[in-house]
């Protein structure tokens, strides 16, 4: 009785053990590479991600951790393995927030029984998303002009173009030479603007332009008298900011006028009631 047992222990050993033997050859031997599809991406555009298992095992996925430039953790997430041992996913980013840095970025991938898979690209900056170097004050198509929206700022009209967002108010800030554009968003965005260099302008250093008090890219392109500006802002952005060394004073144009008449009438009504009074007497 004794030898039957042994023998079918013997015999579960032997038809188990190939299982066995393979699960623990995977769990050494597992490779995994990972890559993006593109060495460089601009600020917003979505990460493609690559690769491939050695193998799939189960129901394991391959988790997908991405660190900024300073080495800050960002993003997680999981990648499911396809049969033949591929990894395909998109990894969303935005404009600002956690991506606002711009430099190398780095893919460390972990999948079961592998050493990490790692790889880096290039993040950030709006010439690789398709903004033109010269902007022509917002005539570059009939389709830009279509777009097209002015608002009345002092006694200027502003031309502007914007996406995912609407501005709520303009005031300029004085003290900081700059003036502040509240908006109200509804997705990621882009503002296109052009401003008098009566309104706002600077020296040979340029403008500072923050989004929510973070500073961010931007293109500005001059003409003789305008301004023309390209500013990113992110989903839930309230502020942007232009900062430059000259601002429109605080009694513009209109509010000059009004005062200018309004102390003539004065010494026009004073010199009548003069008259009055000294042809009475």
């Amino acid at each position: 009785m004794k030898s039957k047992e042994i023998s079918v222990l013997m015999m579960a050993s032997l038809i188990l053990l190939p299982f066995f033997v393979g699960e623990s050859f995977a769990q050494q031997e597992q490779g995994l590479t990972i890559t993006t599809e593109k060495m460089s991406y601009a600020a917003g555009e979505s990460i493609q991600i690559e690769g491939i298992a050695e193998s799939k095992i189960g129901d394991f996925t391959v988790t997908i951790r991405i660190f900024n430039p300073m080495n800050n953790l960002i993003t997680i997430d999981e990648l499911d393995v396809n049969d033949d041992g591929s990894v395909n996913g998109v990894i969303a980013t935005s404009v600002g927030g956690l991506w606002q840095r711009d430099g190398t970025y780095t893919i460390i991938a972990n999948y079961y029984g592998s050493v990490p898979a790692t790889t880096q690209f290039e993040y950030g900056g709006m010439t690789s998303a398709g903004v033109k170097e010269n902007i022509p004050e917002f005539s570059v198509s009939d389709e830009d002009n279509a777009n097209l929206q002015s608002m009345i700022f002092d006694d200027y009209e502003l031309d502007y173009d914007l996406t995912g967002a609407k501005i709520i108010r303009i005031t300029p800030d004085y003290e900081m030479k700059s003036l502040i554009i509240e908006i109200e968003t509804y997705s990621d965005g882009e503002l296109r603007i052009t401003l008098p260099k009566d309104v706002i302008d600077t020296d040979e250093e340029g403008f500072f332009i923050l989004v929510d008090g973070i500073e961010t890219h931007h293109e500005a392109e001059s003409t003789l008298e305008n301004w023309s500006f390209v500013i990113p802002f992110s989903y839930g952005s309230e502020e942007i900011e232009i900062i430059g060394t000259y601002v429109i004073p605080e009694f513009g144009t209109i509010a000059a006028l009004v005062l200018v008449i309004a102390i003539t009438t004065i010494v026009i009504i004073s010199a009548k009631n003069k008259q009055i009074f000294y042809q009475r007497t």
